[in-house]
């Protein structure tokens, strides 16, 4: 099965990838990624491409650390919408888990886990099962210190791990960024790819970064924003569409995503004489008819990315706004 990721995994590679002397067009290229597709972050892009494209920019550019350096000018703002909705989580370990919990919106195949340590530490573990075979190093650096990234935005600048541990061998040139990086030891041929978090910088409220929804919806969705100078409902339907999977699409939380309070919202929606329950009803059958008609994903997948409990609550919705069941939509399709 084919696993994909956000194009915004990729944020920083074209200004990294000319920095060091490469052209990042022909790399882009050669591991079968259109330029075009990275301009919208939200596109997905095959996760074994990515993988090949970090290993030949390594090369090319001579950067055995080319992931790594590609992470430190991530963090937050990569996620797009939804990590403006991590950092108004209660706390950054409601966070982690969250975004553990959905670590499919941002790539398929990742799997993100706490698990508890001793003195006091937790365990922050990430999988890629894309990367069990050991064949994208490059990939694994880029994931792990954008999550460390991540934790620091919400943490502090200041806030570093006590060890960072990484499963592949440790690279030929470059070893002594690692530890620059991430500013505390780096371990190499290690089980797992982790690092360790305190107690206390766990329990703390994430910092909100200043401008940070602003920084999302100019470099994500500049359109929409010149769109909805009058009218939010772009946005909020955007924002809904990123929620949609997670099960906390609610009214609150669109509005934390967009950095207001819910009834600033609610007076935004009555002003384009719209409400979140209308914009919700239109996102859902707008991404269900694309996604029965057009793709093969599993009918029960389509029902648990647009927020339904089971197939059988989304088929009740979908025979109300097409007059047929998804079953018999798709059936129709192949006759």
């Amino acid at each position: 099965m084919t696993e994909f990721v956000r194009a915004g995994a990729l944020y920083g590679f074209d200004e990294l990838t000319r920095k060091l002397g490469a052209n990042p067009v022909q790399l882009l290229k050669a591991a079968g990624l259109p330029a075009s597709q990275l301009r919208e972050p939200d596109n997905l892009i095959p996760y074994q491409s990515l993988g090949a494209l970090l290993e030949l920019a390594a090369r090319e550019t001579g950067d055995d650390t080319f992931g790594l350096h590609l992470s430190t000018g991530q963090g937050l703002h990569v996620l797009g919408l939804f990590g403006t909705y991590l950092s108004r989580q209660d706390s950054i370990v409601d966070a982690l888990s969250v975004g553990g919990k959905h670590a499919h919106l941002h790539a398929q195949g990742a799997i993100l886990t706490l698990n508890p340590a001793t003195k006091g530490q937790t365990e922050l573990r990430l999988e890629i099962v894309l990367a069990e075979t050991g064949r994208y190093p490059q990939l694994e650096d880029l994931s792990l210190g954008m999550i460390y990234q991540l934790v620091r935005d919400m943490a502090g600048p200041q806030w570093h791990s006590s060890r960072v541990f990484f499963r592949h061998p440790p690279p030929e040139n470059g070893r002594d960024f690692y530890s620059e990086a991430f500013s505390c030891p780096v371990e190499f041929n290690a089980e797992h790819n982790s690092f360790f978090i305190d107690r206390e910088t766990l329990d703390k409220k994430p910092r909100i970064l200043e401008g940070l929804v602003d920084q999302v919806i100019f470099t994500q969705f500049e359109q929409l924003k010149r769109d909805s100078e009058h009218d939010l409902t772009p946005l909020v339907k955007h924002a809904i569409l990123g929620l949609l999977p997670t099960g906390d699409c609610n009214k609150t939380n669109v509005a934390l995503c967009l950095g207001m309070h819910a009834k600033k919202l609610q007076r935004a929606l009555d002003a384009s004489n719209t409400s979140f329950r209308e914009l919700l009803e239109e996102t859902r059958k707008e991404v269900a008819e694309t996604a029965v008609l057009s793709s093969n994903m599993p009918l029960t997948n389509i029902a648990l990315n647009l927020g339904y409990a089971d197939l059988a609550v989304f088929s009740r919705s979908f025979r109300r706004w097409f007059g047929l069941s998804p079953s018999e939509a798709r059936g129709n399709q192949q006759v």
